[in-house]
């Protein structure tokens, strides 16, 4: 009985963070149901700990250096296989539907049982996040974001989809929307383990595991000043404001694109949804998916009619807020006797 290896291929701002959360949250149970992780460093995992951290980093360097990574994964599940006993093995980095990585694991499929998972997002949704993720801590607006990725076919979807089927091409393809009623439990943890056949059941999963947001004006004032970021991987202001912020500033709470730069992006990557719509989503009524998720919305406010005045004294009022309310929170948790409660940050 051959091992199952499954490669959680990305896209990147598709889910990633919440899965990697419910990995991590279920490790002790999952190997004792002989389902092994891959770490940081493309080691399986003996600890939760081994799995803080990502391992898009060590993909990365093997990419750079053309290295076939099938004999080391392999040897890394051997290790931990069983004659007796069938394993599952888990691989799950976001940037593994990069140009270039695919080829990385070719030959897999004649030692292990492999299956691709690979989750897509609207791209309405997709760019506006990718924007306040990467490009605001360079200073790029959020219009001239959209240009540059409709010019370079971003999110590159159907590219890298077609990627790993070339490469690997008797791997069984799972691609899954992230449209809460296409997703098994309605978010993207719950679903990979559906599609793994693991037990809702068995398993703790918390819905709002997601990567943290902030408040629309918060975002706008940051995006003014790139030199506040080392890079744009650098998140310890971002993460250092959701901690600070009060919960109901940790959303962005309206509509980031314009009715333009919506209707732009829907033309641009039409075809390219209706094929991904007919190809992976069988079953459900493609038309109506369609409009209702991947063309433009109506919306009662836009950052893009949003003064820059506006924005700069909404971010000051919640900034003041936020520093006149701190003591008084503190205050307030030590006369329970426990320490300052600071919530933990919303996850997006």
């Amino acid at each position: 009985m051959r091992s199952r290896l499954i490669i959680h291929a990305g896209f990147a701002k598709c889910g990633n963070a919440s899965i990697r959360a419910a990995l991590f949250q279920n490790f002790r149970k999952l190997q004792k149901h002989n389902v092994f992780v891959f770490d940081k460093n493309l080691r399986i995992a003996r600890a939760p700990e081994d799995l803080i951290g990502t391992s898009i980093w060590s993909v990365e360097r093997a990419r750079k250096k053309t290295e076939n990574l099938t004999q080391r994964l392999g040897d890394e599940i051997a290790a931990v296989s069983s004659r007796k006993t069938e394993h599952v093995a888990i691989l799950s980095a976001e940037n593994l539907a990069n140009p270039g990585m695919a080829e990385l694991f070719a030959g897999l499929e004649s030692q292990f049982e492999v299956w691709v998972i690979l989750y897509v997002r609207p791209q309405l949704q997709w760019i506006p996040s990718a924007w306040k993720q990467w490009a605001l801590k360079t200073g790029v607006p959020i219009n001239d974001f959209v240009s540059q990725c409709i010019k370079a076919r971003r999110p590159p979807f159907r590219a890298g989809i077609e990627s790993w089927k070339t490469a690997l091409p008797a791997a069984l393809m799972h691609v899954r929307f992230l449209i809460p009623e296409l997703l098994t439990g309605g978010n993207p943890a719950q679903d990979f383990f559906h599609v793994l056949g693991l037990s809702q059941d068995e398993y703790k999963i918390e819905s709002d595991a997601r990567n943290p947001s902030l408040d629309v004006s918060v975002l706008h004032v940051l995006s003014k000043n790139p030199h506040l970021f080392s890079d744009v991987h650098d998140n310890s202001l971002t993460l250092a404001l959701t901690r600070a912020l009060s919960k109901k500033f940790r959303s962005t709470n309206i509509q980031m694109l314009s009715a333009k730069q919506e209707a732009r992006i829907e033309e641009s990557f039409r075809d390219e949804n209706f094929w991904l719509l007919n190809t992976f989503c069988s079953g459900v009524d493609v038309d109506r998916i369609y409009q209702t998720y991947f063309t433009p919305r109506k919306a009662d406010a836009r950052y893009s009619e949003m003064s820059d005045i506006d924005l700069i004294y909404r971010c000051l009022g919640i900034v003041l807020e936020s520093i006149a309310f701190s003591g008084s929170d503190a205050f307030a948790d030590h006369s329970k006797s426990r320490p300052p409660n600071v919530s933990e940050f919303d996850q997006k």
